[in-house]
């Protein structure tokens, strides 16, 4: 079997910063009257890779006592819309890898996304980027329990002799390195925020690309092996 290169998806393949980032900035101010510094924003993000969760993390840490699926579908109807069809912040996600470039990757790998995103979410934002013929399985929040349990079902599923992984945020980083067959790579996501490179190599990353593309091109000229 080849090398299979397994992508996370927001912040990654998509930009999220003015979905789901919206998404929290907003809720967090509908329950709490003001909306999250960066500080509580990047905390949240090195605490968690649940966008819910880093959600109700910043309104609980604030004192504000409300349960959590009560954020969790305030955070649903701003991001998918109130109907669920997919007409709220979900449609302002610029589309950061270039499909030639996974194309490419395509001809000589097995490509796979492990997301913390429900499997639907990252269909219709395939679909709509025409980009989902370049990857052979897609695992979302419901078919894995975590990006471990992701990368796990990748090696059960195809038996590479190794898997490359990229992700934008630390825990996953840190998961992937308990496997000794994966390589973890670290993307800056679209936020950019100040000191994140540091904060991915603290978390395993062998290299941190500034973008997707760059991670892609190192990969296609022979510079990740």
């Amino acid at each position: 079997m080849r090398t299979i290169l397994v992508f996370d998806n927001d912040g990654v393949l998509r930009d999220e910063s003015k979905s789901y980032q919206k998404a929290i900035s907003q809720t967090v101010f509908d329950f709490s009257d003001n909306y999250p510094s960066e500080e509580e924003l990047i905390d949240s993000m090195k605490e968690s890779n649940d966008d819910w969760q880093r959600t109700y993390n910043i309104l609980n840490q604030r004192g504000i006592n409300i349960k959590f699926d009560e954020v969790k579908e305030h955070f649903q109807d701003l991001y998918l819309g109130k109907k669920r069809d997919f007409t709220g912040y979900i449609n302002d996600e610029p589309w950061l890898i270039e499909n030639i470039l996974l194309y490419k990757l395509s001809k000589r790998y097995e490509m796979v996304i492990v997301s913390g995103a429900p499997r639907e979410e990252i269909e219709f934002t395939l679909k709509k980027n025409y980009a989902r013929c370049f990857f052979n399985e897609i695992w979302g929040m419901h078919e894995c329990n975590g990006k471990k349990d992701g990368l796990e079902k990748v090696i059960e599923r195809f038996s590479p002799p190794q898997i490359l992984f990229c992700d934008d945020r630390p825990s996953p980083l840190k998961e992937a390195n308990t496997l000794s067959n994966v390589k973890a790579y670290g993307i800056i996501p679209p936020q950019k925020y100040k000191g994140w490179g540091k904060t991915l190599r603290e978390a395993g990353a062998k290299k941190v690309f500034r973008k997707v593309n760059n991670y892609c091109k190192a990969i296609l000229e022979g510079r990740i092996k």
